[in-house]
């Protein structure tokens, strides 16, 4: 089979044996064995159908501008940072990517070499500074991310109290709270938009939309920060009602497909994050793997689109969707 006649459940699988070849049997954020928020965010999700509209056939377009990017998809790899089996060859063969597919990369932990690498492939970046307790490391990584040429900057808050390793914390030294008045400090630093990831709460989105960001993503890191965190997508809609016309709303944490993207741009998202989806595809065909994964989820979210008469991404609402519970 020709690697791009693969389809999405193929690229990760395909992935994930590349992957195991090599010995790597873990490729998600460090996390909890519970992970009960990963599984009703798929129950939730799985619960959510569409309402179809076949006559009076619409043409499709995904595109959009974000940060001043114009992209061809609302399908963006959220924020990732380079793992053990990976090197920075391999950030750049994700930009690639994603550059290829009209998308945008948000890179977490990694180095200048590895942020100017994907900047030169042309595709939007987004640096996400962790909240280190160095303060002078967040305003060094916050002013790296504007001289290169970011396209914006933002900050994980659910990495205040580190991150989750099984059921352990870990991490707990190289990150720490920040109190809002350092936020607003740091912030006041650049001209570049502001992102604020990890809102999972109506209080934090509202606290973020009075920092003056321009856009949040709602977020459970993979249930990577906190043990029985709100699921992204069950948040997604009370935040949205609250500071959707603030600020611009992102999601992510586990969308795997084009009809995944399509619910939460229905609940108001303006574009859906990809993170370990990316690292499989990247393991199954590099740049290209990468750059096909975007393609196909898009392909499928256009499809979608089409049979639920949404001519462009403006037209998308929770009129599409019809929630089903308690079958089975």
């Amino acid at each position: 089979m020709k690697e791009d006649s693969l389809t999405i459940s193929q690229i990760y699988a395909k992935g994930k044996k590349n992957l195991e070849k090599m010995g790597v049997e873990r490729w998600f954020p460090p996390d909890s064995d519970i992970a009960a928020s990963a599984r009703l965010n798929r129950k939730y999700l799985d619960s959510l159908f569409f309402e179809t509209s076949f006559f009076d056939p619409v043409d499709v377009d995904t595109s959009l501008a974000i940060f001043g990017a114009k992209l061809r998809t609302p399908v963006f790899c959220a924020a990732i940072s380079r793992l053990a089996h990976m090197s920075d060859a391999d950030m750049v063969d994700i930009a690639r990517g994603l550059n290829n597919a009209g998308s945008l990369l948000m890179l977490g932990i990694g180095g200048s070499q590895a942020l100017q690498g994907a900047i030169d492939t042309g595709v939007p970046v987004v640096k996400m500074v962790k909240p280190y307790r160095e303060t002078e490391l967040i305003y060094e990584k916050v002013r790296e991310a504007g001289e290169r040429g970011c396209v914006a900057v933002g900050m994980d808050i659910d990495h205040f109290y580190g991150t989750l390793r099984e059921d352990r914390p870990a991490l707990t030294e190289l990150f720490g709270p920040q109190r809002t008045d350092e936020l607003k400090e740091v912030f006041s630093q650049t001209r570049l938009p502001v992102i604020i990831k990890g809102v999972l709460s109506v209080s934090d989105a509202e606290k973020a939309a009075q920092l003056g960001v321009s856009a949040i993503v709602v977020s459970n890191h993979g249930r990577g920060s906190v043990d029985f965190s709100v699921p992204s997508m069950i948040a997604l809609p009370r935040i949205v009602d609250r500071v959707g016309d603030k600020v611009t709303v992102l999601v992510d944490t586990g969308f795997k497909t084009g009809n995944d993207v399509l619910k939460p741009l229905a609940f108001g998202a303006r574009a859906v994050g990809f993170a370990s989806s990316i690292v499989l595809a990247l393991a199954a065909d590099g740049a290209n793997g990468v750059e096909l994964l975007v393609n196909q989820i898009t392909a499928e979210l256009k499809r979608t689109m089409a049979v639920t008469g949404c001519p462009n991404l403006s037209a998308v609402n929770r009129s599409i969707i019809v929630q089903v519970s308690g079958i089975g």
